[in-house]
């Protein structure tokens, strides 16, 4: 055993997720736990099926069977105490597997039980994690590859379960670590949605007043304690719990000061949060927060619309996000409207004009709307000038991006406001709704069964525009039936007729999208993804990207 732990250590990669590994094989071992023995995890005197977080994953669990069925995957989520709540499977033979590892309900999948595993290894580290195959401590799951995250209460921040996706080795989907992103998205804004009227105002106020990414915001109550992102960086779970002391028996507005464990001072505004037992504090710090790198994604055109009219009739700054042909230019215009404003492209040939004015911006008061399209592709002085004027709020400040990467993060985390416009092939089931749209009133286009299947399995780069291309390419045929060949060279050629079901699609588009935003460079795609080269090679041929 001590070879087979010693051959594991020596292979395991000097990445933060290869010394979580080694340390969670380290831990295993120091249990007494013997791997090549079958797995047996003791299981708890009950599944209690009424927690908050069982109630609030049931329908995202019911959406997954629906996902996954027909393939050789299985969704497990454990509870605060590591136990087994619910397994989803989607075919026959995982059943059997899943027996045969032990993962029923009530089954404890702790480290001591189970050794190193996407399950039980998150509780201890606290982050997310990919097992693949051999890096499983117990024989029994070598056959297996799994990802899981840790799900933390939106009220309190505490560890209250863990959502794992486990697959065969070396047939890990590229969509297994964006699915169970999504997936604990959804629970936790389910948990958010479980508490009562009371409750739901002071989330209310919270969200409210934590809309800014650099705005640092506490809310408590008796059942819960929220604190943004930017609190988080400064605050530790002293100051937390010295602000809830504050709070109590609070009777109206009030400011003081604190010294916090940094040792650094903060001003408090509390207030009373309506008709509830919960106080809003404003936190403001001379220890100024690390900007968060992260922005909630608007995804459906159907808000896109709300979103222009909030912005109009509001003050704060804003970003829209999305790839060449989305309507990003066209929503810039749209949101900018009749008011008073100065435009700036970040395509400009004249990139000294273009940072004179951006100093000449920063250097006296301007009460106009400053529109930037191609924000991305200003000058790093530019972009750097752009940053300093977010920080100061003026003048505000509407701006049109394409798809963000790490570089660009810590500048859209300063908008206010963000818009984040869909692509084609996320739109497939309208594809055709869309296409007819575009086409105009009392216009209508008719596609052979076969047709259809390659123009959903197209990738689209080029969205609207490309699919508006297309449309004038083929006014001829209005009216007509269009089959396969009447359709562009080009979209035969690079669409895959192939008959995928919706996770091998899902899986497609997944990596379609990891592949832009990594510039083609496909290494640095099967890192985001989570999975290896050649498996993404195998991908891409499979479902046949060009890329």
């Amino acid at each position: 055993m001590v070879d087979s732990v010693e051959r594991a250590f020596a292979t395991f990669s000097a990445s933060l997720e290869g010394s979580n590994l080694q340390e969670s094989w380290a831990r295993s071992q120091q249990a007494g736990l013997d791997p090549s023995k079958p797995m047996d995890p003791p299981t708890s005197d009950s599944v209690d099926t009424e927690s908050r977080l069982f109630r609030s994953a049931a329908p995202v669990l019911d959406r997954v069977r629906n996902e996954i069925d027909g393939e050789r995957l299985s969704v497990m989520l454990v509870g605060a105490k590591a136990e087994m709540l619910a397994t989803i499977n989607g075919c026959s033979q995982i059943d059997s597997v899943v027996t045969r590892i032990g993962a029923t309900p009530g089954a404890l999948w702790r480290e001591d039980t189970t050794g190193t595993n996407a399950l039980a290894t998150p509780f201890v580290t606290r982050e997310p994690l990919f097992v693949r195959g051999p890096e499983h401590y117990v024989e029994g799951l070598h056959n297996y590859s799994c990802y899981g995250r840790p799900i933390f209460s939106p009220l309190n921040g505490q560890l209250v379960g863990v959502l794992d996706i486990m697959s065969d080795a070396g047939a890990e989907s590229a969509l297994m670590r964006p699915f169970v992103d999504s997936a604990i998205a959804d629970i936790q804004r389910n948990i958010k949605r479980s508490v009562g009227s009371r409750a739901q105002s002071v989330i209310r106020a919270f969200e409210g007043a934590a809309q800014h990414p650099a705005a640092m915001v506490v809310a408590v109550s008796r059942s819960m304690v929220l604190q943004s992102s930017a609190a988080a960086r400064v605050l530790s779970s002293t100051d937390l719990a010295w602000l809830q002391q504050l709070a109590e028996g609070l009777r109206g507005s009030t400011r003081t000061e604190i010294e916090l464990t940094s040792g650094h001072t903060a001003q408090l505004d509390m207030e009373l949060v309506g008709d509830s037992d919960g106080v809003l504090i404003r936190v403001q710090s001379r220890q100024r927060p690390m900007v968060p790198r992260a922005a909630e994604p608007l995804r459906r055109w159907s808000r896109l619309r709300q979103w222009l009219d909030d912005f109009r009739t509001d003050t704060a700054s804003g970003v829209i996000v999305g790839e060449s042909g989305t309507g990003r230019s066209t929503a810039l215009r749209e949101a900018a409207g009749t008011q008073s404003h100065c435009t700036i492209d970040g395509r400009s040939s004249d990139k000294t004009e273009v940072e004179a004015k951006l100093r000449a911006l920063a250097d006296g008061p301007c009460h106009d709307l400053l529109v930037i399209d191609n924000l991305d592709q200003l000058s790093a002085l530019s972009q750097a000038l752009v940053e300093n004027l977010l920080f100061v709020g003026a003048p505000r400040i509407l701006a049109a991006i394409t798809i963000s990467d790490t570089d660009s993060a810590r500048m859209l985390d300063l908008f206010e406001r963000r818009l984040d416009l869909p692509t084609l092939r996320e739109q497939r089931s309208e594809l055709l709704t869309t296409l007819n749209e575009l086409a105009g009133p009392g216009v209508r286009y008719r596609f052979t069964s076969k047709a259809t299947r390659v123009l959903e399995s197209y990738s689209w780069p080029g969205n609207h525009r490309e699919l508006s291309t297309m449309l004038r390419s083929m006014v001829r045929l209005r009216g007509a039936l269009i089959d396969v060949a009447d359709l562009p060279t080009e979209l035969r050629m690079k669409s895959t007729t192939k008959s995928m079901t919706p996770w091998q699609q899902a899986s497609r588009d997944a990596i379609i999208r990891a592949l832009e935003s990594c510039h083609g460079n496909k290494a640095h795609a099967a890192e985001y993804l989570g999975i290896s080269r050649s498996t993404l090679y195998h991908h891409i041929k499979e479902y046949g990207i060009i890329g």
